[in-house]
């Protein structure tokens, strides 16, 4: 008998309990995308924690056991144990960090032969000494660890954000959409680049999709509205009919023309908020914020985390929030990491579509080596949105990208992914200098995530591939 099978039988009823790997397929093909990336996240990461709609998840463990636990050819190459944190800290009583210790040193003598999958996670936040624990065994084993909470759970253990920094959560779909969703969603900032990507979602996941812009609105088929007019938003609500959701998108994404252009950017990213809640009563407002409004020297930043802005953008953002959240009753505020990705050719250009221009002059490239972004892929910030407003959330979350990464780190993983993708091979240096702007820039800005993105490598190979094939 093996050590691991000594603890099933000491703790046996008490919380721990063997997976079986079934030869009988998968159960529940609906969550096929969520589990795929969880494979992907486990495989760099070594864990991964999924947010579904309650805690009975069986049918998405019983599918992440049988695909994870398997070579590519079917055959079993790990075993997976169950710990259920709920009834484990019942039945071991005051023994329970003696007891956790024993379980998690088997399984890392074991060197990754087994899964360990814990559901009701966020039981263990209760006790810090618990939560050191589980941090040291994630961040240090061999073990892959595969978590399973509720939004409420997330809430709780993102109160630790240095443990909570560490985990790969996976927001689940929280049902099958046969049809379109009935609601009437309107995107302020459809023709920006974040814009376009969620308007471009939402329009295959919505029965009712509207959509304004400013400069680039008639071009693009939208209906114009500035949105530091009040007379102009007054207007535009009087014309149409009550939205179930407005998405805020508009406003100056830029730190350095903020800092340049104070006042325009304080109507756009705070003032604005408050005079269209005088006129769109009754909907769910969301207004998309950034990684600025931290510092970025004592990350990782939960939700909840002191938000302390070194830039007039950052400071913009931070008052935009509070307006929101001050004025709409059950305002859902998201905010996002650097953002990259390919909406055409016509895109405002990020640090990412900068370097990809840069890979095709011959010359060496220099950016910058100092600041730590944590990119997310268009598509992915527009989704996890999407899965937001499915669960009816309200006030802060928070996406990013994994990865922290400078520019020249991005420009090494760009440059060998572009290789891959299309032939063309960069062979000049790619050199690290520190790069400077107007506005102060925090170093390391690393948010808790509600719903971890794809890895940088694969958006990146995503949006060689979209380019592509347009």
């Amino acid at each position: 008998m093996t050590s691991i099978d000594n603890i099933l039988n000491q703790y046996l009823k008490s919380g721990i309990s063997r997976l079986e790997v079934s030869n009988s397929g998968f159960i529940a093909p609906f969550f096929g995308a969520d589990v795929d990336r969880a494979i992907s996240l486990l495989s760099k990461f070594n864990n991964a924690v999924f947010i579904t709609e309650n805690q009975n998840g069986n049918g998405i463990i019983a599918e992440m056991v049988n695909k994870f636990c398997r070579d590519a050819s079917g055959q079993v190459m790990k075993g997976a144990l169950q710990l259920d944190a709920k009834a484990f800290i019942k039945a071991s009583g005051d023994q329970i960090e003696i007891c956790l210790q024993e379980v998690l040193g088997v399984l890392e003598n074991e060197r990754g032969k087994s899964l360990l999958v814990a559901t009701s996670l966020e039981e263990f936040a209760k006790n810090e000494r618990l939560v050191k624990l589980l941090q040291n065994f994630v961040k240090n084993s061999s073990t892959p660890v595969l978590g399973m909470t509720t939004i409420g759970g997330f809430r709780q253990l993102e109160k630790n954000p240095e443990f909570a920094g560490c985990l790969q959560f996976i927001l689940s779909e929280k049902a099958p959409q046969i049809n379109k969703r009935d609601k009437s969603v309107l995107i302020i900032g459809a023709t920006s680049l974040f814009g376009n990507a969620v308007y471009q979602l939402f329009s295959r996941e919505y029965k009712f999709i509207s959509g304004t812009g400013f400069s680039k609105a008639n071009l693009l088929g939208f209906d114009k509205l500035d949105v530091s007019s009040e007379e102009e938003i007054k207007n535009f609500f009087s014309d149409h009919s009550d939205f179930d959701v407005v998405v805020y998108i508009a406003g100056e994404a830029d730190a350095d023309i903020a800092e340049k252009e104070k006042d325009r950017a304080r109507a756009l990213n705070v003032d604005a908020v408050s005079i269209i809640a005088r006129y769109a009563k009754n909907c769910k407002f969301v207004y998309i914020s950034s990684e600025y409004v931290f510092d970025g020297s004592t990350g990782p930043y939960g939700s909840h985390s002191e938000a302390k802005p070194i830039n007039y953008y950052g400071r913009t953002k931070l008052e935009g929030e509070i307006a929101a959240l001050k004025n709409f009753s059950n305002a859902l505020v998201l905010r996002l990491g650097a953002l990259y990705g390919y909406n055409g050719p016509g895109d405002k250009k990020t640090s990412v579509s900068k370097i990809i221009a840069s890979l095709d002059k011959n010359e060496a490239l220099e950016v910058d080596n100092i600041q730590i972004k944590h990119p997310i892929l268009l598509e992915d910030a527009a989704r996890t949105l999407l899965k937001l407003i499915d669960y009816e959330a309200s006030g802060i979350y928070q996406t990013n990208g994994s990865e922290g990464l400078n520019k020249q780190e991005m420009a090494e993983q760009i440059a060998v992914v572009r290789a891959e993708v299309t032939g063309r091979i960069f062979s000049y240096p790619i050199m690290g200098i520190e790069q400077t702007g107007v506005a102060g820039k925090p170093l390391n800005t690393h948010m808790v995530n509600v719903d971890t993105p794809r890895p940088f490598s694969e958006g990146i190979r995503f949006v060689f591939l979209e380019a592509g094939n347009n």
